[in-house]
């Protein structure tokens, strides 16, 4: 009698152990069963660590971006398509973190937590993105062998046109693919999606939110006045200004960008003034693309003084700006204050056609209020008249803002953002090029480029 109870206390816990373990399995399985399955040595997916099982990556149109043939991922035919795609669509190994080969490894693969990785197809879930890869060899090319991004979407839809960054390298091809690896010399930092990892000082990009705070917090905004004698003294120190502009009201402060100007409006609009208005505009705040995370923008100036505000104010001092995060605020500004979330995944299909699409897209939450919104777009369309040129984006509403984004010992960055005030081609647009020197001789060209380009194929 005794030896059966003992054998039943066994048995119950044993029947507990095996409980528990299976509770603990079913949790670890939940929440990490997907890294189990997708595990670069699964040989149902991987071959000596490359992806080789995954659905079509195609673009707007349909071309496809990458897909698997007879048990080989290949990409487009066209080595040009494949270098300018290249950070949006990934790599095989999963250097670029970023690319859909890495974040939407799941979909791809047609992974779920029912059946893991097994389907009758064998091929995987198809994704569909919104990238137009003509106007991604466009903006490559004319980025041409400098350091850079750019990134265009539509500021009514959020869909994400153009995606690129450079360096860039053929995937397919071996010796190039090596020199990568190596990152030396041109393909340094070939791996970093520079729109979605990166954050550039903004320069005089940010004159734009030091706007937006002074239309809403002075009642004589458009007739304030502040005199610029080739620049300006702030607690003793020489803030230097490019011009020699006398005495400015903000319109033609802003279309001459004229430091001496935004660096005394700073100093008056002050740190919590500057600090709301930033975080308004997104600055300290983390966006997402598709789920994926960007690097998060920069803004702090506590504790500071007059001449910290007034560095910050003109896009200096610590100021840290991320492109996707820009280009949404510059798509709120075109969208009378409210922005699109940008998106580049359009749609998740099975091998029959059955959609498992998830979106990300949306109404994000209101920036600027709309009169102000409207009053920056007026502003920002007479620098194109009165500074950048219409003639030189021809056929196009253009409304920009340039930046030359001062970097310590070395050559500016190149900065020009903006978008097309159109609605047939309602678009926003960021550019920067690293140490490439004036925004808007350097930026303004590569951004007509890309909107012509928009404009031959998207109308």
């Amino acid at each position: 009698m005794k030896q059966l109870k003992l054998r039943a206390i066994i048995m119950v816990i044993l029947s507990l152990a095996f409980a528990c373990g299976m509770v603990v399995f079913t949790i670890f399985y939940a929440v990490q069963g997907g890294q189990w399955a997708l595990f670069p040595s699964n040989s149902h997916i991987y071959s000596n660590g490359t992806i080789v099982q995954a659905g079509k990556i195609t673009d707007r149109n349909g071309v496809v971006l990458a897909k698997t043939v007879n048990g080989v991922r290949k990409y487009n035919s066209d080595m040009q398509v494949r270098k300018a795609t290249l950070h949006a669509v990934g790599d095989l190994k999963g250097y670029i973190k970023t690319g859909l080969h890495s974040s939407y490894i799941g979909e791809l693969t047609g992974y779920n937590r029912l059946n893991g990785i097994y389907s009758f197809s064998k091929k995987g879930n198809n994704v569909g993105t919104t990238l137009d890869s003509r106007v991604c060899v466009t903006a490559m090319n004319a980025l041409g062998e400098r350091k850079g991004t750019v990134g265009v979407y539509n500021y009514k839809t959020g869909e994400v046109i153009c995606m690129v960054s450079t360096p860039t390298y053929d995937p397919e091809n071996k010796e190039e693919a090596a020199l990568a690896k190596e990152g030396k010399d041109y393909y340094k930092g070939v791996f970093l999606n520079r729109f979605l990892s990166s954050t550039y000082t903004p320069g005089s990009t940010f004159k734009l939110i030091t706007t937006a705070a002074s239309i809403d917090t002075f009642s004589d905004a458009y007739t304030r006045k502040y005199t610029c004698n080739g620049g300006v003294m702030i607690n003793g120190e020489w803030i230097s200004c490019l011009g020699h502009h006398g005495t400015l009201t903000l319109k033609d402060a802003l279309a001459k960008s004229c430091n001496a100007y935004f660096s005394q409006l700073a100093a008056d609009l002050g740190e919590d003034t500057l600090t709301k208005y930033a975080e308004k505009a997104g600055f300290n705040e983390t966006f997402k693309m598709d789920g994926v995370k960007a690097k998060t923008s920069y803004f702090n100036v506590s504790g500071g003084k007059d001449i910290d505000f007034a560095w910050a104010g003109m896009g200096q001092y610590t100021d840290m700006m991320n492109p996707l995060q820009y280009l949404t605020f510059i798509g709120a500004i075109a969208n009378e204050g409210v922005p699109q979330k940008p998106y580049m995944v359009d749609s998740v299909e099975t091998q029959s056609g059955i959609p498992l699409k998830f979106s990300f897209g949306g109404e994000g939450s209101r920036m600027l209020e709309a009169d102000t919104a409207n009053k920056i777009k007026k502003l920002m369309q007479n620098n194109v008249k009165q500074t950048y040129g219409t003639w030189n984006f021809p056929g196009l509403n253009v409304c920009a803002k340039s930046g030359t984004a001062e970097v310590k010992d070395e050559k500016p960055h190149a900065v020009f953002v903006g978008f097309n005030d159109d609605e047939d081609l309602p678009l926003a647009f960021v550019v920067v090029v690293q140490n490439g020197g004036s925004g808007a001789k350097v930026g303004g060209p590569i951004a007509n480029t890309v909107l012509q380009k928009c404009k031959e194929v998207l109308k």
